[in-house]
């Protein structure tokens, strides 16, 4: 459980962070200044990086990053243990300089937050948003666990920025690289030639998200046998180790209907809402709206299978796209209500994920220098 100190520390974050930035990019210094005031945009991803990166203790995977930092066991073939290679040369190089724990979370902290706000290069005046649905539904306190992972969804966000403006070169490099962190990444190397020829109705969309709430009381080994699956990236996931101890056991469960669940099928509906209305006001939306609708599918019908779950996470990202564009559409049609009663939805989830100690994320405590 969480106590005021941390409730204090994550509402500043996000508070600092959404007002710095729609201070730096609102409408009227971007009319005058394309590029907006940088200084506080910077001041918002700074106070980003010092709360994720001088943290102490913090996101469940942190005891184990600090033991892969300090002992480097992946240099000992006896652990069988093979991480990617950018992990390797970034824990490497920190090593080597002399430097401690703290800088290598400061360091993946800034990256995962630098590319985030890169791939609202083309919405800059929706970013503030952006920043509040990252931090409020959770995906903040899952960059404290899923370090490594964390930077390759935000390199995915990127890369889809270039899939828009057709740049295959740029939209490769990204992916190549971020694979080096989680060569998960590299799945979605052939998006590039497929996103934007996806344009569903409506109704389809709609009658997968009824299918989705159907499959995910319908056990996963009724349906098709998926353990193949669990080796493609068996050898680099340090904290998947599990997994083919526990896929049948995993695939065998049956959802339930827990609060935390309802509230993210409930986020999920309201993307649904908007798709149609939105895409056709702004053809642009229609990647962000197809990659966060595919993350409802998949986390409605299989959220109790942690593999599938942390795949999905690429997908499910994307709805700080489309809620961002949600929320500056119903304030410009001057529908204040509805896009301040969605805020409140995401604010009485932001501290749900806290008292629960989302990913870890409780109690907080800063690194001791």
């Amino acid at each position: 459980m969480a106590d005021l100190f941390t409730y204090i520390v994550y509402f500043s974050t996000l508070l600092l962070s959404v007002v710095l930035i729609k201070m730096g990019y609102n409408k009227q210094t971007l009319k005058r200044n394309c590029k907006g005031h940088i200084l506080f945009i910077l001041l918002a991803l700074i106070v980003l990086v010092i709360v994720s990166g001088l943290r102490y203790n913090v996101g469940a995977d942190y005891p184990g990053y600090s033991f892969i930092f300090t002992e480097q066991p992946y240099n000992d073939d006896s652990l069988g243990m093979e991480i990617e290679y950018g992990f390797v040369l970034i824990v490497d190089t920190l090593n080597n300089i002399g430097l401690e724990v703290w800088t290598f979370f400061t360091f993946t902290a800034f990256t995962t937050c630098f590319l985030l706000f890169y791939s609202f290069r083309n919405y800059k005046f929706q970013l503030y948003l952006g920043v509040f649905f990252f931090i409020t539904y959770g995906f903040y306190f899952f960059s404290f666990n899923a370090v490594r992972q964390a930077i390759a969804m935000s390199a995915l966000a990127v890369a889809v920025a270039f899939i828009q403006e057709r740049k295959l070169f740029p939209f490769l490099g990204v992916i190549l690289i971020g694979g080096l962190m989680h060569k998960s990444l590299y799945l979605f190397l052939p998006l590039y030639f497929v996103l934007d020829k996806i344009k569903l109705s409506k109704y389809i969309w709609y009658g997968a998200f009824i299918i989705s709430l159907a499959l995910h009381f319908i056990p996963m080994t009724s349906i098709m046998n998926i353990s193949s699956v669990f080796n493609v990236l068996a050898d680099s996931q340090i904290d998947y180790s599990n997994f083919l101890e526990d896929n049948n056991s995993d695939l065998s469960v049956t959802g339930s209907l827990t609060l935390g669940y309802l509230a993210r099928v409930g986020a999920g509906f309201i993307i649904l809402v908007y798709y149609d209305k939105l895409t056709k006001l702004n053809p642009n939306y229609f990647p962000y709206f197809t990659l966060s609708l595919i993350g409802i599918f998949m986390y409605n019908s299989f959220s109790t299978i942690f593999f599938i779950g942390r795949i999905n996470n690429y997908f499910l990202l994307f709805h700080v796209f489309t809620l961002a564009f949600i929320i500056d559409y119903l304030f410009r049609s001057k529908q204040k209500l509805m896009a301040n009663a969605i805020l409140l939805y995401f604010l009485i989830l932001f501290f749900s994920n806290i008292y629960y100690s989302d990913n870890g994320s409780a109690p907080y405590k800063f690194i001791a220098f």
